[in-house]
């Protein structure tokens, strides 16, 4: 497998949804539902958190 095919994955996926990539290896989703004063963090993208603000850092 190639050593970066799996980042460039889970960069495609985050693009795919919507998610803006405001540094390189993150990126964040604001929703309209979610809280304004909170932003969950993760490194795993999960549909679930789709009510919630989200930095993603891979």
């Amino acid at each position: 497998m190639f050593p970066n095919f799996e980042q460039e994955l889970k960069e495609i996926a985050a693009e795919s949804i919507g998610w803006v990539p405001p540094e390189d290896r993150a990126y964040l989703h604001m929703s309209s539902e979610g809280k304004e004063d909170r932003v969950v963090i993760t490194g795993v993208p999960d549909v679930g958190m789709d009510g919630e603000n989200v930095l993603l850092l891979l």
